[in-house]
């Protein structure tokens, strides 16, 4: 009888060691997101999101520890995701990048930048060591939700064993329900010699939610009547990112638009105002607010031929809030760039 308890309690520490070691299922509090699909075989090892926030993304080989030459930065809702996949079909990294980068292309996604190797993404660097959100020790700790640290925080470090062809990297972006994606997948083969991790895939996700703001609703038309009826017209859609005055490209389509509106009433002078929520001091975003206003300025004169007379730019900082600013959906809407008629 000694002999049999024995057994089956040799038999359930195995079974509990096992599982410890398993990377399914899912880590409590995880949520599927619903433009990735998960690969095969695989589960969710970490998972973490944030309601607002900035993430650069590398587009480009890096190049120094300063990062890669060209970025993208976007700002919005920002989730965090680190897949295993316990890799029983021996799959390959490069197979895994194909598999994801069609799955969105699909959806009618844009790769921005896609790159396959160590060599082409990072040289002699380590991206984690650049962009530390992608699986840096430090950062992971951080995550809401997460396998056991001690052991899961090693999923996405490199190993002295790991080959150029154990890293992947793409950036994607599309839209689906009303909403815009950016999406960076780091894909990386695990050659640890840890028990339940050794030849298994990981994959850092990083996907940053904006709403879509309809930019095809906007007509020279539109603004007209807003401008007659309320003497200015109010932008949530002309967008720089975070922290700086340089436009994003899905802004353009609207100043061109406003472009058309000024050409079409000549005589008329208008003040370009921008504006900013609370975040920051009250002198950095008086100072921000302007360059916005005068990047919109120049673009409306350079590229579209708006004379110069016509349009004057104005900053106000935080001053002039539409909504309380104590909440991620005011300060979106203090954001802004209206166009104000003189």
């Amino acid at each position: 009888m000694r002999f049999t308890y024995t057994i089956l309690f040799l038999s359930i520490f195995c079974v509990v060691k096992a599982q410890d070691h398993s990377i399914c299922p899912d880590v409590n509090g995880a949520v599927d997101h619903p433009i990735l699909e998960k690969y095969n075989n695989s589960c969710i090892v970490a998972y973490s999101e944030s309601k607002f926030d900035a993430v650069t993304f590398p587009i480009s080989k890096i190049t120094s520890q300063e990062g890669a030459a060209q970025e993208l930065t976007e700002e919005g809702k920002v989730i965090n995701i680190i897949y295993g996949i316990e890799n029983t079909q021996r799959a390959t990294v490069l197979e895994v990048q194909k598999n994801y980068e069609q799955a969105l292309v699909n959806g009618n996604f844009e790769i921005v930048y896609s790159a396959f190797g160590k060599k082409n993404i990072s040289g002699f660097y380590k991206l984690q060591s650049v962009y530390k959100t992608f699986g840096d020790v430090k950062v992971l700790t951080q995550y809401q939700y997460i396998k056991p640290k001690s052991y899961f925080r090693f999923s996405m470090s490199s190993h002295n064993s790991n080959i150029n062809n154990d890293d992947a990297y793409f950036v994607a972006k599309g839209k689906r329900d009303g909403k815009i994606y950016t999406v960076a997948l780091f894909i990386h083969y695990n050659r640890t010699s840890w028990k339940g991790l050794t030849d298994n895939i990981f994959v850092s996700a990083q996907i940053v939610e904006q709403e879509d703001m309809e930019t095809g609703q906007v007509t020279a038309a539109s603004i007209d009547e807003k401008i007659k009826n309320e003497g200015k017209e109010v932008f949530h859609n002309i967008l720089f990112d975070f922290g700086s005055d340089r436009l994003k490209q899905e802004s353009f389509a609207i100043i061109e638009t406003l472009a058309g509106y000024l050409k079409s009433n000549p005589t008329q002078k208008y003040f370009i105002v921008g504006h900013t929520d609370n975040v920051g001091s009250l002198a950095s975003n008086q100072t921000l607010s302007e360059k916005r206003a005068i990047t919109v300025l120049k673009t409306l004169t350079t590229t579209y031929g708006i004379p110069a007379t016509q349009v004057s730019a104005h900053g106000v900082g935080q001053l002039s809030p539409l909504a309380i600013n104590s909440t991620d959906d005011g300060r979106a809407l203090n954001r802004r760039v209206e166009v104000v008629l003189q």
